[in-house]
């Protein structure tokens, strides 16, 4: 069997109509070729024009062997046609027709140039003619018996007789081995720089503990799958990207953020809550081409650079509408500033009218990036978000929790809407709900708690986080500058400093830590708060209150 990238067909696509032909491709290819080929599923590509605009292409098929070289495949499912003027049609199979917006052969052979560029660009490979090929797969058209046209001679063509018939290993191997005699075999090395072309590993940076190993593993395999996710939808540069708590929203934001400025486009990745924006510069340092800030940050910034005068005011006018308007200004007054590609994490927190104020900031309004990920949780935010209004039309939900154990995921049934996200992670330890009768009790709980994780569980003080349902100056545990007598706190992003995260439930939205002990949940009465609070930890929950508030956080759950 070949090496295949994926290693299995992904459970969203498992039962998407559109890639039935992949699919049945993807099937035939696994079987039929074997340990020696490596063939990567739907691989799509990003360049920027000398102009700086960018163009985004896709193939649908990459099959690579170290001595005969590498062949990009389109597929094309339904009966495919093309008449006398080169227009081509698909009719499903329900008989419904469609015009193809490109030629098939047009599409693979982009596909195929561009893999040229991009091995071209390998130092080791610059210097090599190598055997790259392209092919179109038609798996519900029978053979005809004559070319397709001029650039479509039968040979680039694979059709259901060899699918069916078991023949499509066949195929690739000939086409493949029609042009490597006069060719440089690709090699080892060159079998790798494929590879770190296609698919480059998608690096984990918040997860860098090894605690609770075997959990933290599965999560962190698991938050890697996710990537697929930005490799399937590389192709569409405006899209809204919803999911629930744990779905891997901000890793996937944060990743698609730093491709674009690694291609060269002029990115931001911004959010409402400021804690989180530093906490993601934390991660991954200085980035050429990436801007990291919260949306207010952001406005006073540009406004700064753009010598746009910003009321000395407080209140909510000022985050309302005087910096949004601030930040119009400033792109009107510098249109260098704009950039070419804009994230926005946590988009359920933006007002509608932000949106707009985004938009303004891209060089090209209908054609730059613009991906907007945000939590669509009904059972909390309600069906009347209307900030969805303004965000790209195209869309796709995350299904699966990655980021929570199960049993901490079934701490949040109730806050969940029926769509709620399916648990994919470990089983993972019981959530501990930590019945006392004082406030006092609660905090000596908590400290105690967490001074035998560090001691005896072998976490580290920055795994931890103790979030308080009220104000941070109204909680006395975080008046002591240490916990135990010993750990020392910090009120804002600890790692690598060997300090506990202390700080409140609200100011910790879109953040995480392997452990998180909740305090003061007498104060959690809005179900926000209790959702987000809920959600925080990927393994460890306690949650320590009286017992009629820790009923209420159960929410039902007969626990």
């Amino acid at each position: 069997m070949a090496k295949m990238v994926p290693s299995k067909i992904p459970e969203l696509l498992l039962n998407d109509p559109r890639r039935r032909a992949e699919r049945q491709v993807y099937e035939s290819l696994d079987k039929e070729l074997g340990g020696d080929f490596t063939v990567y599923w739907s691989r799509p590509w990003h360049r920027f024009r000398p102009d700086g605009t960018g163009r985004d292409g896709e193939v649908d098929f990459v099959v690579a062997h170290a001595a005969l070289g590498v062949l990009a495949l389109e597929v094309k499912g339904g009966t495919v046609s093309c008449d006398d003027q080169g227009k081509w049609i698909s009719v499903s199979r329900t008989g419904t027709p469609y015009n193809l917006k490109r030629s098939p052969v047009t599409q693979a052979m982009e596909g195929k140039y561009e893999l040229i560029k991009r091995l071209k660009e390998v130092a080791a490979l610059s210097t090599r003619h190598l055997n790259i090929c392209h092919g179109v797969v038609l798996p519900d058209n029978i053979r005809p018996v004559r070319a397709l046209g001029a650039d479509a001679p039968l040979e680039l063509f694979a059709f259901g007789n060899e699918i069916g018939g078991g023949k499509l290993g066949d195929w690739v191997r000939d086409t493949l081995s029609r042009g490597a005699k006069a060719c440089a075999p690709l090699g080892p090395e060159g079998m790798k720089a494929l590879h770190e072309i296609v698919a480059a590993e998608f690096e984990l940076r918040p997860h860098l503990a090894s605690a609770l190993a075997y959990d933290m593993k599965k999560i962190e395999l698991l938050t890697a799958e996710q990537a697929y996710v930005l490799e399937s939808l590389a192709g569409n540069p405006q899209m809204a990207i919803a999911g629930s708590a744990g779905t891997g929203k901000t890793l996937l934001a944060l990743e698609k953020a730093m491709r674009c400025a690694k291609a060269g486009g002029r990115s931001l990745l911004t959010c409402y809550n400021n804690a989180l924006a530093l906490h993601l510069k934390g991660i991954v340092g200085e980035v050429e081409n990436l801007t990291i800030a919260g949306f207010h940050e952001l406005c006073g910034k540009m406004a700064h650079i753009a010598k746009v005068p910003v009321a000395q005011t407080q209140g909510p006018a000022l985050y309302r509408k005087i910096l949004p308007d601030a930040l119009e200004q400033a792109m009107q007054a510098r249109p260098d500033l704009a950039f070419d590609a804009i994230i926005v994490d946590e988009g359920q927190d933006f007002e509608r009218a932000w949106y707009d104020t985004l938009r303004l900031s891209l060089k090209d309004m209908d054609g730059g990036t613009f991906h907007v990920f945000y939590d669509d949780n009904q059972r909390i935010y309600g069906g009347g978000q209307s900030f969805v209004d303004e965000l790209p039309k195209l869309s796709f939900r995350l299904i699966r929790n990655l980021r929570n154990t199960r049993a901490i995921h079934h701490s949040l049934k109730p806050w969940y809407d029926a769509r709620g996200a399916v648990s994919a992670g470990p089983a993972g330890q019981p959530v501990d709900w930590i019945e006392v009768k004082s406030k006092e009790q609660a905090y000596n709980n908590a400290s105690a708690f967490v001074t035998d994780l560090i001691k005896n569980a072998q976490l580290q003080a920055s795994d931890i986080a103790i979030l308080t349902g009220r104000a941070r100056d109204k909680c006395a545990l975080f008046a002591q500058a240490q916990i135990g007598g010993a750990v020392p706190i910090s009120a804002s992003d600890p790692r690598g400093k060997n300090r506990i995260w202390c700080d409140t439930v609200r100011r910790f939205k879109g953040l995480e830590a392997k452990c998180v002990v909740l305090v003061d949940i007498d104060q959690l009465v809005e179900d926000e708060l209790i959702y987000v609070a809920l959600s925080r930890p990927s393994l460890l929950l306690r949650v320590i209150g009286l017992p009629a508030d820790i009923q209420q956080l159960k929410g039902g759950l007969g626990i």
